[in-house]
Parts: structure tokens; C-alpha cells; sequence
């Protein structure tokens, strides 16, 4: 009984630790090809503030805000998902 508890507690921890969020701040530069096109396009003179990248353990998002003050996010392909104004 001892011995499944504590694989139960192990595995239990393994896998949160997969599945956590990694949330870290990234460069402008960072983002992907077509995040960047869509603030150039649409935010012609605003600056990127803070990139941010979302990894979960199936899918990848990028948060961005602007000197605006506008919030955007993106999926892992860089198309516009949100915009928070």
C-alpha cells in the first residue's frame, strides 16, 4: 500500500510538472513571422512592450502588449487569436 502511494504521489508531480504552464517573456524578434507582420500592418508606429510565450504541454500561444496599451494574442502560427483594447 506504501509503495503504490508513493508512485501515485510521483507520477502525480511528474505529470504536473509536464503539463505546467513555461509562460517566459521573449524579444519582438522572437515571435512568430506573422505576429510580427500583424503588428506592423495594424499598429504602425506602436511598440511591443512585453512578448510573452505561452507553452502548455499541446499547444503553444504568444501574448503581446503594446505602448497603446492594446493586449494581442496569437497561436503557435502567429494568426491573431484575441484582442484585448
Amino acid at each position: 500500500m506504501k509503495k503504490t502511494l508513493l508512485t501515485i504521489v510521483a507520477l502525480t508531480l511528474l505529470t504536473a510538472t509536464f503539463i505546467s504552464c513555461d509562460d517566459k517573456p521573449i524579444t519582438a524578434e522572437q515571435l512568430p513571422a506573422a505576429a510580427q507582420s500583424y503588428v506592423k500592418t495594424h499598429y504602425p508606429g506602436c511598440t511591443i512592450l512585453l512578448a510573452q510565450k505561452d507553452s502548455e504541454l499541446f499547444s503553444t500561444t504568444y501574448e503581446v502588449k503594446l505602448d497603446n496599451g492594446i493586449e494581442l494574442s496569437f497561436d503557435s502560427d502567429g494568426v491573431l487569436t484575441d484582442i484585448d483594447d
